[in-house]
C-alpha cells in the first residue's frame, strides 16, 4: 500500500508537535528571561515612559532578528508549523508552494512578547528603577 500524502509530507520534514511544543516553548523561555533583563538593563539606564518602552520595542526586534537569522537560519518552518493547514504537500505529491507560511509569525511575534515578556520587562524595569532613585 503506497503512503498516503501526510505520511510523505511526515517522511520528508518531520516536524511533529511534541517538536513544535519544544520550540514555542523555549522561544517563551528565552523571551521572558530578556524581558526582565531588558526592564533591569532600562531601569539601570534610568530610561522613563516612552524611551523605556522605545527601548524594549527596538532590543525585541533584535533579538528577533537573531533568532531568525541565527538559529532558524532564515527558514522558521523547519522548527515552528505556522498557519493551521499550511504544511504539507499539494494534491501531486511534492511540497506545497505554501508550506509552513506563517511561521514567521511565531519568531518575531510570538512566544510571549506582549504577555509575559512585556509584564517582566515593566517588573524589571520598575524595581530596578525604584531601587536605583
Amino acid at each position: 500500500m503506497p503512503a498516503s500524502p501526510q505520511e510523505l509530507s511526515m517522511l520528508l520534514d518531520p516536524l511533529v508537535p511534541e517538536s513544535i511544543q519544544h520550540n514555542t516553548r523555549v522561544l517563551s523561555n528565552i523571551r521572558s528571561i530578556s524581558g526582565l533583563l531588558l526592564g533591569i538593563a532600562a531601569g539601570i539606564l534610568g530610561l522613563e515612559s516612552l524611551y523605556g518602552f522605545a527601548f524594549y520595542l527596538v532590543s525585541n526586534t533584535l533579538i528577533s532578528l537573531l533568532f531568525y537569522f541565527l538559529l532558524a537560519k532564515g527558514t522558521p518552518q523547519r522548527y515552528f508549523a505556522g498557519s493551521a493547514g499550511s504544511r504539507g504537500l499539494n494534491e501531486n505529491g511534492k511540497p506545497g508552494r505554501n508550506s509552513g507560511t506563517g511561521a514567521w509569525r511565531e519568531i518575531w511575534f510570538g512566544g510571549g512578547l506582549s504577555t509575559e515578556a512585556l509584564s517582566g520587562f515593566v517588573l524589571g524595569w520598575a524595581g530596578v528603577g525604584g531601587v536605583i532613585r
